[in-house]
């Protein structure tokens, strides 16, 4: 059993303010609450996040839930520690996503800005850690996205119109095509669509990605 296994068993029949309690609160803190509750959720146990709490800092949250449930430091800080290392990985390694392609071309009437807010309705990100599983279950998982994503969008994209195939980009320029109702239609090299941004003046900042709920 991993530590991220160990802290959902030794802590889901609590209370999340039972649990700060036992960690030295006072009093219920709302920012405490939903960062213990995204360490109970999260694979990364919350470090993938920025989140400094004022009592134990960083990192210092974390271990301090360790001791709260009753984790030897010696086991429970190498332990995140691999949890980190893992992170760290993942992050470092090309991050999969599902491209909606609609075709589309962009005419004289449609303003840039309008592109660059809605550029994340096309750009669909996958878990950073998916590319860690065998290649037969990733292919599984994009197209179980791409059905999903069809589904609830209707077939069709505010700005960019109606969704005619799914690509999987794997890695630099290359795609696995899979069609609307999910299924496995080809490949493609050379795959770069280009990308809607739009920002202020002396700003390399897309404004657009600030509205992109799974930045």
């Amino acid at each position: 059993m991993n530590l991220v296994q160990e802290l959902l068993l030794r802590t889901h029949h609590l209370a999340l303010s039972d649990v700060l309690y036992g960690m030295g609160y006072a009093k219920t803190d709302e920012s405490a609450l939903a960062h213990l509750q995204t360490i109970r959720e999260c694979p990364y146990l919350g470090l993938e996040t920025t989140y400094r709490d004022a009592r134990y800092g960083e990192r210092g949250f974390l271990e301090a839930l360790c001791r709260c449930v009753g984790l030897d430091e010696t086991e429970s800080l190498p332990a995140i520690e691999d949890v980190a290392d893992r992170l760290a990985e993942d992050r470092a390694a090309y991050r999969h996503w599902l491209f909606a392609d609609t075709d589309y071309v962009r005419g004289s009437g449609t303003p840039i800005f309008a592109m660059a807010f809605n550029e994340c309705l096309r750009r669909l990100k996958f878990p950073i850690g998916l590319w860690r599983l065998p290649y037969e279950e990733r292919l599984a998982f994009a197209c179980q996205k791409a059905r999903y994503h069809m589904q609830h969008s209707g077939g069709k994209l505010a700005t960019w119109g109606e969704i005619k195939r799914y690509h999987y980009c794997y890695t630099d320029k290359r795609s696995i095509i899979i069609s609307t109702t999910g299924e496995l239609i080809g490949e493609q090299s050379d795959f770069d669509p280009p990308r809607a941004t739009f920002g202020l003046a002396g700003d390399n900042k897309n404004l657009g990605d600030l509205f992109d709920r799974e930045s």
